[in-house]
Parts: structure tokens; C-alpha cells; sequence
């Protein structure tokens, strides 16, 4: 069993009740950001050798804002960095390294438990000291990051001012580089003053040991993504991870492991054999459907999205008009008639589309209302269009990179934003959005999230925003 190196919280204050936001295809509005860290250290107090050796003015930014900009409430003054330790937020970093990177969000609607917070919230570092509230998650492609500003009502000695409107988003490869610096740093400096053996060196060890071994990194993947710390996943659910992954492929677990990897401490990974064996709809996707074989690495993934819906309208013929259920269906090689038909048999979180032979697909979708299907299927051909031939189909409720290119080629498939705004004429009343979304048989949700994604209409924020809800 591997040692955890820093201490635990009990509980992380929570400074206002924040609403989830809905970022269908908005997450392509997060900007794009480089993370840097810089210290200025001055040696100072009383503490253990590793907290006073790296004490210092710390500045965490990401591109141009100071995420640790901040009043001293005692001196009255206002400074981009912030008098701490960087001993503890090292650890932090490196002990939440593997989940910081492979870990996603909760599925929406959902508020993660302390676990999860632990390692994705920046104040779980303590040791006493008063941290930025900024929450860091992983999409697979990119690290988003997250802040609020202090509470005005807080009465600690610093008050935090950075609260950003919309998440920042680091290129995950840089976001690991930056990381590394910055604990490789922090090393340096205790090298320095001779406090070269303490457990940050032997932490950062065991996963520069995991970085430099294949099988050990793919271990600490899935451990992530199944929301375990490193070494905390049950043997035999290791097992079956990478048996499951063998059959399905890495991409295909990476998007389902998050939603069935820790439930039931783990026994809930088979649910994905149980569900892969239900009786679905066997049909075949067209050849006009335009493929990406690897789309990582370029632009967003709604870019991509939003490009490959074109493209395919274009390759029917119909740029701007509804896409009717035989349309929609037809290209997925499934009849109208039976989709209407179908049902899920039990309610669940996912829905698949297993490879057959011939190039075949047998689709388990979750969803029971028209509109809802609709918008499903219109994922699975997003999805379809989003890598190989033979890969599985997932759709879940996750915040991945893969479910966000879905989500958004399915709004921009049924109901092209240049269309949508052709119908509204600038009307963009409760009565309007009703009328566009029976038009284009979406829902309204679904208009009022491209209306806001492609900034037809206005989201009121203030100060800042977190991705889940927390209690006052």
C-alpha cells in the first residue's frame, strides 16, 4: 500500500451556494490558458524545515490573471502573490498528480463527495495556510481550472479577489510540465538549504517511477479515472478494469470507468458486460458519414464538432433545414419505427453502441422520450464521426473531451446555430425559443445553451463560478 505524504482535511470550507452551469458546447468559450508558478522565497517563522525553507511570495498564474491576487487584510494592501508555504501545495500537486490528470468531473447534476474534492481543490493543500478556492478537473484533453473569490464576509487574513467567469483550460500536456517544474523547483530549493530527504522527494519519486514504466502508467490512469488514489484500487477491481479494457478499447473505458469505477467499491465496472449484452438496435452507419480518425491535439473539441455537423449537412444537401427521424436515423442504418419502439428495459446512467461484424453496431440507448432519442442517436453519430470504425460508443453524462464534441455536434446537427438564428430574428423570448425548438424537434434547453454558447444571449455571473453545487 502506498503512503499517502500530506494530511488530510476533515472538510473544505464552502463559501457560497454555486449553481451548475450548463456547458453543452460552451466549454469551447473557456479560454486558453499557460499555468505558471513562481516563488520568491524568503525563510522565515518557526515550522518544520520543509514548510520554513519554502516559505515565500507565491504567484499561481494562469495566462493573465494572478489566481493568487490578493488583499492582506491586516497591511490593507493588494499584491498578485500570496506569503505561504509552497512546501505543502508541492505535495498536494504530486500526491494528486494521476487524478488531476485523468480524472474528470462527476456526471452533471452531481456534487462530488470529499474524495473527490481532496484532490481537485486546491485548498485541500493546508497545512494552515489560506489557498486560492480553485478547482482543477481533467476532460482527457485538457485540465479546466475554476476559481471563485474569497466570501466579502470572510474573516481570514487574506481575502482572495480572482473569481474567473468562465473555466481556463491547460493543455493537459502542459499542465503536467508546469507541475513538474514547480515541484521540481520547490526540490531544488530544500536541496539547497540540505533538507534534500523529506517526503515530497520520496512522493515525487514513486511517480516519476510510474511516468518512466508503461504498465505502471496505465495502472495510474485507470486508478484515476476510477477515482482511486495510486495503489488504492482494490486488486481485483484492477483486474477487471484491464480485462474490460482489453475488450473495449482505452478510449471507450476512459469514458465509462468514471461513472461505474467506484461505485459499490468497484463491483459496479460489470454493468458494463451486463448492459453490453442487452437486446438493442442492430444497424449500420452510412459511409457518407464524414470520420475523424484521430482528432486529438487540434482545436477544441466543439470546433471539431461543430465542423464535422457542417460537413455532414453539406453532404446531404440540407445546410440549414430539420432533420427529420428518418434522416437521422437512416444514417445510423436504423429505421424510424423501431427506435420509436424501443425502450431500455432498466434505467441507466450510459448508453452503448457495441461493434458486430460487418462493421454492424448494436445501440442500447438510455433515453425514453422522442426528443431526448433524438438527441441521443444524433450523439452516437457524433460520436461515430469521432474515431474509428470499430470502437465502442459511449454516451454518458460526463464532462470528457469525447462527450463534449458529441454534445456538441448533436446541437449543431439538429439545429444549426446560423438557422436557429435566422428563425429567432432576434427574438429571443421564452415564446420564440419555444416555437425553434418544436421546429427543430430539440428541446428548449437545448436552444437556450447554443443561444448562449455562440453569445446570442447573456449569462449573469458573479464574480465567478464552479462546474457543481456546494452547500452554504
Amino acid at each position: 500500500m502506498r503512503i499517502r505524504f500530506w494530511g488530510r482535511i476533515t472538510a473544505i470550507r464552502c463559501p457560497r451556494t454555486i449553481h451548475w452551469r450548463v456547458m453543452s458546447c460552451a466549454d469551447g468559450a473557456a479560454q486558453v490558458s499557460d499555468l505558471r508558478f513562481t516563488c520568491e522565497w524568503l525563510s522565515t517563522g518557526k515550522d518544520i524545515a520543509p514548510l520554513r525553507e519554502t516559505a515565500g511570495q507565491l504567484t499561481i498564474r494562469l495566462g493573465d490573471v494572478s489566481l493568487t491576487k490578493n488583499e492582506d487584510i491586516w497591511s490593507k494592501t493588494v499584491r498578485d502573490s500570496v506569503l505561504v508555504s509552497a512546501y505543502p501545495l508541492a505535495m498536494w500537486l504530486a500526491a494528486s498528480w494521476w487524478r488531476l490528470s485523468y480524472e474528470p468531473l462527476p456526471r452533471h447534476g452531481m456534487s462530488p463527495d470529499l474524495d473527490w474534492r481532496m484532490s481537485h481543490e486546491l485548498g485541500a493543500a493546508n497545512s494552515g495556510f489560506v489557498w486560492p478556492y480553485v478547482v482543477m478537473a481533467s476532460d482527457g484533453e485538457v485540465v479546466q481550472a475554476w476559481a471563485l473569490p474569497s466570501d466579502e464576509s470572510s474573516t481570514q487574513s487574506v481575502r482572495y479577489l480572482t473569481g474567473l467567469s468562465v473555466p481556463r483550460v491547460i493543455a493537459l500536456e502542459e499542465f503536467q510540465r508546469s507541475v513538474s517544474d514547480f515541484i521540481g523547483m520547490v526540490l531544488s530549493r530544500l536541496r539547497s538549504v540540505g533538507c534534500a530527504d523529506t517526503d515530497l522527494a520520496g512522493l515525487w519519486s514513486l511517480v516519476v517511477d510510474d511516468l518512466a514504466d508503461t504498465e505502471s502508467a496505465k495502472s495510474r490512469r485507470l486508478e484515476a479515472q476510477m477515482g482511486y488514489d495510486p495503489d488504492e484500487c482494490p486488486t481485483a477491481v484492477m483486474a477487471e478494469a484491464l480485462a474490460l479494457e482489453k475488450r473495449l478499447g482505452i478510449s471507450a473505458l476512459s469514458e465509462l470507468a468514471p461513472v461505474f469505477g467506484r461505485r459499490a467499491d468497484g463491483a459496479a465496472l460489470g454493468e458494463i458486460s451486463k448492459l453490453a449484452k442487452v437486446d438493442g438496435l442492430q444497424g449500420k452507419p452510412l459511409a457518407i458519414v464524414p470520420r475523424l480518425a484521430d482528432a486529438s491535439g487540434m482545436a477544441p473539441p466543439w470546433q471539431r464538432a461543430v465542423a464535422t455537423a457542417r460537413a455532414l449537412r453539406t453532404k446531404l444537401g440540407n445546410e440549414s433545414n430539420p432533420i427529420d427521424d428518418e434522416s437521422l436515423y437512416g444514417l445510423l442504418g436504423l429505421r424510424p419505427e423501431a427506435v420509436a419502439e424501443w425502450a431500455p428495459p432498466t434505467r441507466h446512467q450510459v448508453g452503448l453502441a457495441v461493434p458486430l461484424d460487418n462493421q454492424d453496431l448494436k445501440f442500447v440507448p438510455r433515453k425514453k422520450h422522442p426528443i431526448a432519442k433524438r438527441f441521443e442517436f444524433a450523439r452516437f453519430l457524433g460520436d461515430y464521426a469521432n474515431g474509428e470504425s470499430k470502437r465502442w460508443l459511449t454516451s454518458t453524462d460526463l464532462a470528457t473531451s469525447r462527450q463534449k464534441f458529441q454534445r456538441a455536434f448533436a446541437a449543431e446537427f439538429l439545429c444549426p446555430i446560423k438557422a436557429l438564428d435566422k428563425f429567432l430574428s432576434s427574438d429571443f423570448s421564452e415564446p420564440a425559443i419555444e416555437e425553434a425548438a418544436a421546429e427543430f424537434h430539440v428541446s428548449e434547453k437545448t436552444v437556450e445553451s447554443l443561444l448562449a454558447n455562440n453569445g446570442y444571449i447573456a449569462l449573469r455571473f458573479d464574480g465567478g463560478t464552479l462546474p457543481y453545487r456546494l452547500a452554504d
